[in-house]
């Protein structure tokens, strides 16, 4: 046994030791195998348990292991430890319940996105030769989706566990779609006005469709590559230059949403308030999915810290306003953020919700609970807090494995009253 680890008996615990317990996750009450002491209840309880040892964790231990054994405390109550541990024990079995109802649940929005996803596909495919189908259909996804998103008063955004074809323009046009709604709702807009703001989303990029695929999958674009790619708003916007009833402001979000408030942006440099408000809000969401996931993945950085860059290295380029809307929706660790809790140990933010910012629900590695069992848990439930955001590749192999972290990272909704 390493020197950070010491098999220690229970009687010298003390509040503040990290612990891992010696038997299987299912014949305890405690929701992980290793843990953080939190009081002294626990303490008894282990012993309780009829646990003899267990191994501390001395990196990890906010106190150090007691020299001799702890003097009993008499004021400890049997019956309000049985209590305890039927209470920790249901609450367990509420988790697992949850689990199994969520994992149903989020089976039900995985097929609505992959629906959604294949809807847009036969968008894409109809645009280029049909452009009138083309619009017909995205107006029916986007009409759906607003109608779902306006119903609801509390919105919940989920990591999707999509198999991702990189080279599928699809995964950032829904992306965006969806992101670009839901801040929307949030800044006060109507139906009909997220129903605006979601068809420009789903066409932002229709420009791309009458590019060559092997241009906009070139890892190492030339500056003429760059250059040639830099024309899709313009040619999304030829695109669809004969359809004179498509509102002015989805026309906008097609060939301004690259546009920067500085003037550094293209096609045409515009500044201010000569770049329509949507595509204002449209560039927001377009520049947080293009910086999550570069072409060169070795500038690939976590959700959280591209937040930050929107609000400081982007602040005279981005709508503020849309800026600061747009991370209190995110919270600060959206979903697919990888981070490492005040416990040590390492999760994966599988959803946020909207009325509780701070505290995500997390999947938590822990490799004595089987991953078919592991719990997307609400970490304030817990008693744990978000430490920091951290790269996927900083996870160890078997953390890396159970946690499957995806290297593009795909969004969706569930709205509730």
């Amino acid at each position: 046994m390493s020197k950070t680890l010491q098999k220690v008996a229970v009687d010298q615990l003390q509040v503040g030791n990290y612990i891992r317990l010696p038997i299987s996750w299912r014949d305890h009450p405690f929701m992980f195998n290793s843990f953080k002491l939190r009081s002294q209840d626990q303490i008894q309880l282990l012993k309780k348990l009829r646990l003899t040892h267990v191994v501390v964790d001395i990196k990890r231990s906010d106190t150090a292991i007691l020299s001799a054994p702890a003097l009993p405390d008499l004021a400890d109550s049997v019956t309000d430890l049985e209590t305890m541990k039927q209470q920790m024990l249901e609450q367990k079995e509420r988790g697992i319940s949850e689990l199994k109802a969520f994992r149903k649940e989020f089976k039900q929005h995985e097929r609505e996105y992959a629906d959604s996803l294949a809807q847009l596909r036969a968008i894409n495919k109809r645009l280029p030769m049909k452009p009138m189908e083309g619009l017909m259909l995205s107006a029916k996804l986007i009409k759906q989706m607003a109608a779902s998103l306006s119903a609801g008063s509390q919105v919940t955004l989920h990591l999707m566990n999509d198999d991702i074809r990189p080279d599928d323009p699809a995964y950032h046009s829904l992306n965006v779609t969806v992101l670009a709604m839901m801040l929307a709702k949030r800044v006060g807009m109507s139906e009909e006005e997220i129903a605006v703001v979601g068809q420009g989303g789903l066409l932002h990029d229709c420009g791309k469709l009458l590019l060559p695929n092997t241009l906009l999958t070139k890892k190492q674009p030339s500056k003429a590559d760059i250059r040639e790619m830099q024309r899709h708003p313009i040619l999304g916007q030829e695109l669809l230059r004969n359809q004179s009833h498509l509102p002015r402001a989805i026309t906008a979000m097609i060939s301004q949403h690259h546009e920067f408030l500085d003037g550094s942006g293209y096609p045409k440099g515009l500044r201010g308030s000569h770049i329509e408000p949507l595509a204002q809000l449209i560039a927001v969401v377009n520049t947080y999915d293009e910086l999550c996931h570069p072409r060169d993945k070795s500038r690939t950085r976590p959700p959280g810290t591209v937040l930050g860059m929107l609000y400081k290295i982007f602040e005279d380029k981005l709508n503020n306003h849309y800026v600061q809307q747009f991370i209190k929706m995110m919270g600060v660790y959206p979903p697919g953020s990888v981070v490492q809790l005040s416990s040590g140990q390492f999760g994966l933010v599988t959803s946020v919700d909207s009325e509780k910012l701070l505290y995500p629900k997390v999947l938590v590695y822990d490799p004595a609970v089987p991953r078919q069992e592991a719990a997307a848990i609400a970490i304030d439930d817990q008693g744990l807090t978000i430490e920091r955001s951290i790269l996927a590749s900083a996870l160890t192999p078997e953390a890396f494995q159970y946690l499957s972290p995806k290297e593009r990272i795909s969004y969706f909704y569930d709205s509730r009253n």
